[in-house]
């Protein structure tokens, strides 16, 4: 079972959300580190993402997009860097999200993933720093969809 908490704090453009997963740490970090695996789950519409750019170290990029299953066109592009990379405790990366339609210049945000073993399972804290305040709604439900895909995802592969 998992838990969602969800803690804003408006005045530093700040949520965070504690979510515990069924699954080990290693198999928690293998799908925020595997291109594979984090095509399954990273993203709010249930679609697989295209993986086109992916190194997973310090000050290395990466761009996913997300196809339209009804056209060739795609519905949104995520680029970004990697700030932090410490196996299997720590990622830290900056984001420009350009799959939110009300924002053609992308909405900048920077993410900081906390891993922690709680016997079997892992406790995962996501922190996250927005620019702007208003895409606060978007952004806590685009999350709270990807970890479902994430859970359903650990769940049928671990």
């Amino acid at each position: 079972m998992t838990k969602i908490n969800l803690l804003e704090e408006p005045e530093k453009h700040e949520i965070i959300i504690d979510q515990v997963f069924d699954a080990p740490i290693e198999s928690m970090w293998n799908a925020w580190t595997k291109p594979e695996q984090i095509a399954k789950w990273f993203n709010s519409a249930c679609l697989d993402i295209d993986v086109i750019e992916f190194d997973v170290r310090p000050n290395g990029h990466f761009r996913f997009s997300i196809p339209n299953p009804d056209s060739k066109q795609i519905l949104g592009e995520y680029t970004g860097t990697y700030v932090t990379v410490l196996s299997p405790y720590e990622l830290s990366f900056d984001v420009k999200d350009f799959s939110i339609n009300k924002n053609p210049n992308g909405i900048s945000a920077s993410f900081k993933t906390l891993f922690e073993s709680v016997g079997k399972q892992t406790l995962l804290r996501l922190i996250i720093k927005l620019e702007d305040e208003n895409y606060s709604e978007i952004i806590t439900t685009g999350w709270t969809q990807s970890f479902e895909n994430l859970a359903s995802y650990l769940k049928n592969n671990y």
